[in-house]
């Protein structure tokens, strides 16, 4: 790399720490970060470079478009769920393994490293996330990658259109130069992990069109699935999203945990409330919303009750202090 090089990649790494270090109280710090903001948008013009972020004990190669520095910066829970349904699941599995559709650059893959450090199949199909998902996930022995989309039968990549760190895939009627292939397939090369406990999807709108594709899959192996609920780009990808309730129950899942689009907990409820479903799928339906759900399956109705009862106490200890004490 030569000097010119090395001067606008330290330039790069310098406008997102700077962004990120940047308060946000007082006119004149609010004045720099959208200063800084602005810069980055500009540089983004010219090109997409790799920066460094740190997340727990990890530093992630990621493009600067991305957004996960800046969700994290606002939402210290952001991303957290999953770290701690995996905490959860691996105290009655110690000898848990993970798959994880819709790798991206492995942040999931750090975020659960943090609560767990159990082995995790990444499957990413976008090609530049993918060679960052290596890259970060290159001193893993417990980890390994695969680049596919993951998708049902029959499907095709028509196109992939990237934004501020997610990729996504529009369908088309012919193979494309990006591979798609279910999720059955891709565990045929991954033995390891044929009867994985935790099933991650965050795959852009396919999550219930993934879920409705692999019901033998659930059937057999009956993992905790934590996956996207989102309902406007379900349908984009032609799946209707609230049946995937329907599905679930009937191969013997009971309970879910819901949680924000953001990471905080929301609230659980069982799948025979389906009242309680519809108007949970028509609120976030009318907000062009997503939120992140946890099932479970009967057999593990005792982690979802133990999961709620944490993500309860850890609500009531951030709850506001009322007339100056503490609760």
């Amino acid at each position: 790399m030569d000097a010119t090089s090395v001067s606008t990649a330290r330039f790069d790494q310098w406008l997102l720490d700077s962004a990120l270090n940047t308060p946000i109280n007082g006119q004149a710090n609010r004045i720099r970060y959208r200063l800084l903001r602005g810069t980055r948008r500009l540089r983004l013009f010219v090109s997409d470079p790799a920066v460094t972020f740190s997340l727990g004990a990890f530093n992630l190669r990621l493009p600067l478009s991305h957004e996960l520095p800046f969700y994290r910066r606002k939402f210290p829970d952001y991303a957290c769920n999953l770290g701690k349904v995996s905490f959860h699941a691996r105290r009655k599995y110690p000898d848990l393994t993970m798959i994880d559709v819709g790798a991206n650059i492995g942040d999931s893959v750090a975020m659960v490293h943090g609560y767990s450090d159990h082995p995790v199949l990444c499957l990413e199909g976008e090609p530049r996330f993918f060679q960052l998902l290596k890259e970060n996930t290159r001193n893993l022995p417990a980890v390994e990658i695969e680049q596919t989309f993951i998708g049902a039968p029959g499907d095709h990549v028509g196109s992939i259109a990237v934004r501020l760190g997610n990729a996504q895939v529009r369908l088309g009627p012919t193979p494309g130069q990006s591979t798609i292939c279910t999720l059955t397939e891709a565990l045929g090369r991954h033995p390891r992990f044929a009867s994985a406990k935790l099933l991650k999807i965050d795959a852009e709108g396919f999550d219930c069109r993934i879920i409705a594709a692999e019901t033998k899959l659930l059937k057999v192996n009956k993992p905790i699935l934590f996956f996207e609920y989102y309902p406007k780009c379900s349908e984009f990808v032609g799946q209707k999203a609230f049946p995937v309730f329907t599905t679930l129950s009937s191969l013997g899942y009971s309970m879910i945990l819901i949680y924000q689009n953001v990471g905080s907990y929301f609230m659980s409820l069982t799948l025979d409330q389906v009242d309680a479903l519809e108007d949970l799928h028509h609120f976030i339906s009318n907000q062009a919303g997503f939120c992140d759900v946890a099932a479970f399956h009967t057999e593990d109705l005792e982690i979802a009750i133990n999961l709620r009862a944490a993500e309860s106490a850890s609500r009531a200890l951030k709850q506001p202090a009322k007339n100056g004490h503490l609760p």
